[in-house]
C-alpha cells in the first residue's frame, strides 16, 4: 500500500511540475520531422529506422500548418498538397496543438520539443517521438 501511495504522490508531482513550451522553444517546431518511435498507452512500442514520409511543420506566431511530404533523390520534397492547420494553445501547464481540417478537429499535446527531438501525445494517449530530418545531399 505504501508503494502505491508513493507512486501516486510521485506521479502527481511529475504532472504538476510540467510546464508549457516557451515561445523560444516553439521556434524549434519549424522544419522537417520524421517519426522515430510510436508507443501506445498499453506500452507497445514500434521503432522506425527510416520513413518514406516526413512531416513539415511551419509555424508563424501561434498558428501553423503540418504537411506530409516525401523526400526526393534530388533533395527536394514532394507534398500531397494537404495542409493541416493548427493553433498553439497553453493550458493546464502544457502546450497543445489544436488542429482543424475540413473533415475533423483534434488536439495533440507537445510533451517535449528540442532542436533535434519532438514528442507528441495524441488524444488516444499514443506517444509519437520524432527526430529532425537531416537533408540527403547527393554529389553530382
Amino acid at each position: 500500500m505504501k508503494n502505491i501511495i508513493g507512486l501516486f504522490v510521485f506521479s502527481l508531482l511529475a504532472v504538476s511540475c510540467s510546464k508549457p513550451i516557451s515561445t523560444e522553444e516553439l521556434k524549434n517546431l519549424n522544419g522537417y520531422w520524421e517519426i522515430n518511435e510510436v508507443k501506445t498507452s498499453d506500452g507497445d512500442t514500434k521503432e522506425f529506422q527510416s520513413n518514406n514520409n516526413v512531416d513539415l511543420f511551419e509555424l508563424d506566431g501561434l498558428k501553423g500548418t503540418r504537411t506530409k511530404v516525401v523526400p526526393q533523390l534530388d533533395g527536394k520534397k514532394a507534398s500531397n498538397g494537404i495542409k493541416e492547420q493548427f493553433t498553439v494553445l497553453d493550458s493546464a501547464n502544457a502546450t497543445y496543438l489544436k488542429y482543424t481540417t475540413d473533415f475533423s478537429k483534434w488536439t495533440e499535446k507537445v510533451d517535449k520539443l528540442t532542436k533535434d527531438e519532438l514528442v507528441i501525445i495524441n488524444q488516444n494517449d499514443i506517444k509519437y517521438t520524432y527526430k529532425r530530418v537531416t537533408p540527403i545531399v547527393v554529389n553530382e
